[in-house]
């Protein structure tokens, strides 16, 4: 027969079950937090892969772009809009209804000027300026020389709705990178406003990119889009917008605040945003020396160089360093296809302007190392750069434009 428990060691019974439930609570309990936080962190883990591989793919997909073969097309003028004293747009269809290949914002396309009576013809690049999903081309374009060869002047003065030209791309190396976690910084002056464009439209696009846009114009008459991106700024936070105007209208207030500022931006205007060094990309686009001066800058207050992007079009002035070295002495060049021998002297300021002095017909677009329509096979001998190429180019691959032959040359043109 079962003795009944004494009180004390009733109550010392339950006390040691209700110890044993607590800890066990207890264990319970931290055991459930230690599986939330390992779920939070395999959460975390899970999302920081999923965002690897989705930046890895769209990298993978932006340097197939990049560097696809771009062909001659015939296209179609079904529009012209003034944009400013000196700027017109031309929107461009396929002639044969065919869609036209995308582009990655800040792209360009080659556009050709035939060969006329009073024109030897020419070709010349052109950043698309819309919306690169926009499923058209459009090229805004300065009227920008008075030479009656000029393409731009060409495109002003003779092109209209209802024109077909020939034109190739996309392509070009300068573009909008893939990361988001990155700010991005856009930097332009006068006609350089036209690969930031299609950059922030790609942007606004993308929750959580943050935009910083410093436009500079010389005066109110020559101010291309300002309509649109005062839009932009009025209606997208993530867009901060700063339209720099060197010759500030009169009787118009100025305002620290307001959208529009007087006088020149500079380097220490961009670095002012936390972040400004390390997290920020920079993309450049103006007048060659400018560029120069803001890059230097940017270095100089904190930036390391592969985070600031730049695109050139115009033609350098500048003429190549002589050096008495006989490394530099002339050389004989042999364009194999011409079967012609030029003599390449320290006077010529490119492989392509002796080509062209020596009648040798070789394609050139930016003459600037951006575009690589000059491209061509190098089958013998070795060249110098005089500045660095923009274009990736293949094996064996050099860009006449911007080379300089080290020794005698064999070249497949």
């Amino acid at each position: 027969m079962n003795q009944p428990i004494p009180i004390v060691e009733a109550a010392l019974l339950t006390l040691l079950i209700l110890v044993c439930a607590r800890v066990g609570i207890g264990f319970l309990s931290d055991a459930l937090q230690r599986h939330n936080s390992l779920k939070k962190e395999l959460a975390v883990e899970n999302s920081a892969r999923i965002e690897l591989s989705s930046r890895l793919r769209q990298t993978y997909v932006d340097l197939s772009m990049s560097r696809r073969q771009a062909r001659w097309r015939e296209v179609m003028v079904v529009k012209v809009v003034q944009e400013s004293e000196d700027v017109r747009s031309f929107y461009l269809v396929d002639k044969d209804q065919e869609p036209l290949p995308s582009g990655l914002p800040g792209q360009h396309i080659l556009v050709e000027r035939p060969k006329g009576a009073n024109s030897k013809g020419g070709c010349r690049c052109y950043s698309l300026s819309d919306d690169s999903s926009a499923g058209h081309w459009r090229v805004s374009v300065k009227k920008n020389s008075s030479r009656p060869e000029s393409v731009s002047r060409w495109l002003h003065e003779e092109v209209a709705a209802g024109d077909v030209l020939r034109a190739r791309g996309p392509s070009g190396a300068f573009y909008l990178q893939s990361a988001v976690d990155r700010k991005i910084v856009l930097v332009s002056a006068g006609i350089g406003i036209t690969p930031m464009l299609p950059m922030i439209f790609e942007a606004i696009r993308k929750p959580g990119r943050s935009v910083r846009c410093f436009a500079q114009f010389r005066d109110v008459a020559h101010m291309p889009f300002i309509d649109t991106l005062s839009s932009i700024a009025t209606h997208y936070a993530q867009v901060e917008m700063e339209i720099w105007i060197s010759r500030f209208p009169k009787g118009v207030r100025r305002s620290t605040a307001s959208l529009f500022r007087e006088g020149k931006f500079q380097a220490k205007d961009m670095l002012s945003h936390e972040g400004a060094q390390q997290n920020s990309d920079y993309y450049l686009c103006g007048p060659e020396e400018w560029q120069e001066k803001i890059c230097a800058d940017l270095v100089e207050g904190g930036v390391r160089s592969e985070f600031i992007h730049y695109e050139l079009f115009q033609q350098s002035e500048k003429s190549i360093p002589v050096t008495p070295s006989s490394k530099y002495a002339s050389h004989n060049v042999h364009f194999k296809q011409s079967g012609s021998i030029a003599k390449f002297e320290a006077t010529h300021n490119s492989l392509l302007t002796c080509a062209g002095q020596h009648s040798v017909s070789l394609e050139s677009g930016c003459r600037t190392g951006a575009c690589g329509s000059c491209a061509v096979k190098l089958l013998g001998g070795k060249v110098r750069y005089t500045r660095e190429p923009q274009f990736q180019t293949q094996t064996n691959e050099i860009l006449p434009c911007v080379c300089v032959p080290e020794s005698d040359l064999e070249v497949d043109a």
